[in-house]
């Protein structure tokens, strides 16, 4: 999934004689990119089950392995069109 806010966060070096509508020719290398990148990504977990018959124990132990920093589970019908947490994992991400 494309995340639009990450187009601004992004930076992509390249060189000054490069621009749209030219032949691509070999030219000087680009500038090496900064070494730290700004933030540390993190792993965001979702869970689901679909009835409260059904456990949700199994995913939150497979997104623990994972090493997911945050998680968010629900018990949603699958018959429901809103999913709040899903949401709020979306929006976090």
């Amino acid at each position: 999934m494309l995340v639009p806010a990450l187009r601004e966060e992004l930076e992509v070096l390249v060189p000054e004689d490069r621009e749209p509508g030219r032949p691509w020719k070999p030219g000087p290398p680009a500038e090496a990119a900064p070494a730290e990148p700004a933030a540390k990504p993190i792993r965001i977990g979702y869970a689901r089950c679909s009835t409260a018959q059904r456990e949700l124990a199994s995913q939150l132990d497979a997104l623990t392995r994972a090493q997911c920093k945050r998680v968010f589970s629900e018990k949603v019908c699958t018959r429901v069109k809103t999913r709040p947490k899903l949401e709020e994992a979306l929006k976090l991400a």
